[in-house]
């Protein structure tokens, strides 16, 4: 079955390259971007602007898809090197062979460290370094045969900087799409508020499609920080107190996190009026799973009936209208609920987009689409194909051989 269908990752990444990064700075940010030098001792370290130095060990965890299992436990106890992760984290050729051992046609590519980084810098330091890591991706990806595919990263706490860095990348070669983290970053507005405008309406103007993908800090306002996630002391894993990041687990930050702000998210989208004010905003939402989006769904359209004066705006209409008007969701693999939401009237097989998360340590590789391939076989042969890779073409306006 997997050499009859096409796929297309959705969500894969690149790891942050340790030195590359300056050749693509703006003038006078050369020495202030993101950039790994060892130390004294020969300690690999990060530096970012004004940031407290850290240690990259730990760091290596993000590329340990695909490791034995002797590896996997020296880079959980920060003993590998960063600058040692296999070359398929930052280069082009490297992945593309990672890609055909999986029997992968296209894949659609985010950041990892730079997920994250925003909520301590300032304004123009961060819209410097989301510009100097889009290019160096669009550099990347311009090396990818056409199947590599780039996601430009937005200083999402200031929406007009935003706005302006959406409109430059879409002249740029081989990104595909913008995105932001499930996180309203100004304190005390949610995304439904009209500060936030400007994202919307150049994602709009641009044709750019919007993916919100999480990230276990708490860097930026949120469920991590609100529900108190990331100072647990319970990890065996090194930490260090960095504020930039400020979590020192990810089993809890992620697992209940990154759903709980997707659906925070979902619900000031479609239910909050964003969707039906921008027709032709065009989100997906990312590394969350997706088993949740159905009962979410149908409890928003629930509430909607029953509390329509709280939603005046919608006049009637149901917040899964404008999901299954505008809105992709992404699902691992493996995901047992996978065929009912595309069975569903809420979402639908034209709504589902599927992702690697490769390198990560969460990735299944190699295997991924074979398991895909398998969880997919009950349902009919054109949903298969949309899931597999249709619906990510057409969201990404990929061209399919």
């Amino acid at each position: 079955m997997t050499d009859t269908l096409t796929f297309v990752d959705a969500d894969g990444h690149v790891l942050e390259p340790a030195t590359a990064m300056r050749d693509f700075a703006p003038p006078g940010f050369e020495d202030r971007v993101w950039r790994i030098e060892p130390d004294a001792t020969g300690a690999e370290i990060l530096h970012i602007d004004d940031m407290e130095p850290m240690d990259t060990a730990v760091m290596a965890l993000a590329g340990t898809a695909g490791v034995d299992e002797d590896l996997r436990r020296k880079m959980h106890a920060g003993d590998f090197r960063y600058s040692d992760l296999p070359d398929h984290c930052w280069d082009a050729a490297a992945r593309l062979a990672v890609l055909d051992t999986d029997g992968i046609s296209h894949s659609v590519l985010h950041a990892t460290m730079l997920l994250g980084f925003q909520g301590l810098r300032t304004h123009e330091f961060v819209a410097a370094q989301s510009r100097t890591f889009n290019d160096w991706l669009s550099d990347l990806c311009s090396r990818g045969q056409g199947r590599l595919h780039g996601v430009a990263n937005l200083p999402q706490r200031d929406p007009a900087a935003a706005a302006a860095e959406i409109r430059r990348v879409a002249d740029l070669p081989g990104i595909v799409g913008v995105q932001l983290r499930p996180n309203p970053a100004i304190e005390g507005h949610h995304f439904n508020h009209p500060m936030y405008d400007p994202i919307w309406q150049a994602c709009s103007d641009t044709g750019l499609p919007l993916g919100f993908h999480p990230l276990l800090a708490a860097d930026l306002p949120g469920a991590i920080r609100g529900m108190h996630l990331n100072r647990l002391g319970t990890s065996e894993i090194p930490v260090q107190e960095q504020e930039d990041f400020g979590s020192d687990n990810i089993y809890f930050a992620q697992a209940l996190g990154n759903p709980a702000d997707m659906m925070n998210t979902v619900m000031f989208l479609t239910a909050g009026g964003v969707l039906q004010r921008f027709p032709d905003l065009r989100c997906v939402f990312l590394e969350s799973n997706g088993g949740w989006i159905v009962p979410l769904l149908e409890r928003l359209d629930h509430h909607a009936r029953i509390y329509e004066w709280d939603v005046p705006w919608l006049a009637g209409a149901m917040p899964s209208e404008f999901f299954r008007r505008q809105c992709w969701i992404s699902f691992d693999a493996d995901e047992s609920t996978l065929c009912f939401t595309a069975r569903s009237e809420l979402v639908g097989a034209d709504r589902i987009v599927w992702a690697s998360d490769f390198p990560h340590p969460d990735a299944k590789y190699p295997g991924t689409t074979a398991e895909l391939a398998d969880n997919l076989a009950e349902l009919p042969w054109a949903d298969q194909q949309r899931i597999a890779g249709g619906n990510a073409a057409e969201l990404y306006g990929l061209q399919l051989d």
